[in-house]
Formats: C-alpha cells, structure tokens, sequence
C-alpha cells in the first residue's frame, strides 16, 4: 500500500522545476503534454488514444505500441483527475490528526493502515498540529485531490469544514469528537473515564497538591480530561481549586511538558504531576531528573496513552492505556462499509489504568 504525505508545495500546487509530463513553451514555461500531442505523435486519432488509456484490449498490439512509445517518448502522464471523472473513484483515503509523529495518533495510523492495505486503498495524510487553519487547509487539499472518504480527528468543532466529504464513496468517520451537526458515524475514547482513573490513582495515595499539564480548554479531549479529573476529586469529597494546579500547554510535546512543569518543580509546590498525555509525562520526567528529584519518592508521575516507551523508562510510567491500534481499526472498518453503517454509529473504547514505577505514595515530607 502507499501513503502520501501532505505537504505544503503538494497543496498549494507548487512544484520544482518542468515536471514529468509537461513540454517546454518558446516562453520557457512548462506545458503539459496532453492526449492531443500524444495522437499527433503516434499518428492516430484522439479516441485511440483514449481507448489505449481506458480499453485497451479494443486497440490492436502494433497500434497500442506505438501510442504507449509515444507516451512514453512525451514524457506523457495520464491525469488522475480524468480518471476519477470516469470512474467517480480515487481509491484514495484520508486521515487527518493533530501529530502523525505522536505515539498514539502512529498507532492509530496503523490500525486505518492496516485495514486500508487490505482494500488496496491508499492513503493520504496530514497533521493539523493543533492549529486550526491548518486543518482547513488539509481539508481543502484531501477535496482537491477527490479522496474517496475521510478519517479526521478534528481539534475544532466545525462539522461544516468536513461536510463535503460526507456525500464521497465512503464518506467520514470522526475520531474522538464528533460536530454538533454531524450525522456521521465516529470512534471515541471515554476520556473522562480515564482521566477519573489517573486523578483516582495519585489521590488514593495520598496526594494532594497535583500539577495537571493538559492542552487547550478548545481541544474537546483536554477538556473531557479535565471533567475526568474534577469527577475523581469530588467522589474524593475534593474541590479542584484546592487541589489541582492547572498548567495548559499549547502543543502536547516533550519540550512542552517539561518547560510547564519546571517552575513548579523549583519551587517545590506539587507532590505530583498528571499529563494528559505520554509526551508531556516524558518532558516533566527529564525536567525532574535534571533538578535531580527523585520519582516517585520526590514528586510522583503519571501519563495518559501507554506510550511503547512508557514501560522503558527508568522509572516506568503510570499511564493510562487507549486501545489507539484497534481504534483506527474501527474507524477504518466504519469507514469502508459506509453503505452498511447505521448513521451517527458510534463506537467508544474503554481505558485501563497501567500502575508502574513513578507513582508512590505520597512521602511524610510532601503531605
């Protein structure tokens, strides 16, 4: 199966140099070769080169090889875009997520990969790094590219922006959030479930000054966190603004988890630390090593996501573990049986609390 990236040139149409296919002008600018220069070529009718393209068992050998030499000898390119006219298919799907380099959205890749392989269907895809524009902006070129269906997880609310792929061969599967006016089917994490573990977890073991580094309020998932973790402090008989100390980040990275926790870690003011996802946790744990505080017997740790690295660590991470593997299955499978789905289907994932090295009790010095 092959993946193509998006990138900038690729949507804005900017390329490098005269491209395969295209013929020099007398100006100097590139001109695409076309079924036209191909015909006149090979000395032959436009519609024997259309039927050597689209029927080509309706050419005899002699005539089809000498218009294939002629396309080849042009540098000629059948358009993708005719084809599709023709077909009404691509055999192209695209998935859009906040950081394909991210652990968990590389193991959702995989599993719409493996599933996608399997239809020999190819896959398109973009990171949206939390930035809204860039997501309409991905959104407008998987349109421009005429991708059979869609798989997004959207980090703003507009079902509007991903309504015209609805009507598409397979139309839209939505990750962990779905529009207020989608009538699409979507997979979802309970994030609340597992963000009440985590909190659960740190205030079981006596903890009661907890730094909670998490995204933007926007980001629906940070925000089901957040609910997940004022839920836990009130079944503890809680309140948050006693408790928590709300640290927000702008992009969920290593260096982002470790330049937020930092003055906190300085001054010595939590006995321990939620993230809201793997990343962050790995960024507040090198911070805590470099002050050389002790985990967990200093300052305990927890993470959400259950990382491939997150059992490697020294010490190992508690986590919370996301099925993110069988969740891009599923959105995959949803997605390509778009005529057999119920609409607005709805698959949801339970998580499961990971208890390792780098949460303890809370010491006598912290309480």
């Amino acid at each position: 199966m092959r993946e193509q990236q998006v990138d900038d040139d690729d949507a804005d149409g900017r390329g490098h140099g005269v491209p395969k296919g295209a013929a020099s002008r007398t100006d100097g600018t590139a001109r695409s070769v076309g079924v036209r220069d191909v015909a006149a070529h090979a000395g032959v009718s436009l519609g024997t080169v259309s039927n050597v393209l689209n029927n080509p068992d309706r050419v005899g050998p002699a005539t089809r090889e000498r218009v294939e030499s002629a396309m080849r000898s042009l540098g000629f390119v059948p358009s993708r875009a005719a084809g599709q006219l023709r077909s009404r298919r691509s055999e192209l799907i695209g998935l859009v997520v906040p950081d394909v380099g991210n652990p968990f959205w590389a193991s959702v890749l995989r599993g719409v990969e493996t599933v996608a392989d399997e239809a020999g269907l190819t896959m398109v895809i973009g990171s949206t790094h939390q930035d809204p524009e860039r997501q309409e902006h991905l959104l407008r070129v998987l349109k421009s590219q005429g991708v059979d269906g869609l798989v997004i997880a959207p980090i703003v609310d507009r079902a509007a922006d991903w309504a015209p792929f609805e009507d598409r061969r397979f139309g839209v599967v939505t990750l962990e959030r779905q529009g207020a006016d989608s009538t699409g089917a979507w997979v979802s994490l309970d994030n609340v479930e597992g963000a009440r573990l985590a909190m659960s977890h740190l205030l079981d073991h006596g903890h009661r000054r907890i730094a909670l580094v998490n995204g933007p309020a926007s980001v629906s998932w940070c925000a089901e966190r957040r609910a997940g973790v004022v839920l836990a402090l009130a079944e503890h008989g809680l309140e948050a603004r006693d408790v928590v100390v709300d640290v927000e980040v702008c992009d969920l990275t290593v260096d982002e988890g470790a330049a937020a926790i930092a003055p906190l870690l300085d001054s010595r003011s939590v006995t321990a630390v939620m993230c809201v996802n793997d990343m962050l946790a790995l960024g507040a744990l090198l911070a805590m090593q470099e002050r050389g505080l002790r985990v967990p017997q200093d300052v305990a740790l927890i993470g959400y996501d259950d990382a491939d690295f997150a059992p490697a660590l020294n010490p190992s991470l508690s986590t919370v573990r996301q099925p993110s593997f069988e969740m891009g299955v599923a959105a995959a499978r949803l997605l390509l049986r778009a005529d057999g789905r119920d609409p607005g289907e709805h698959v949801e994932f339970e998580p499961q609390l990971v208890v390792r090295s780098s949460t303890a009790q809370v010491t006598p010095a912290g309480v």
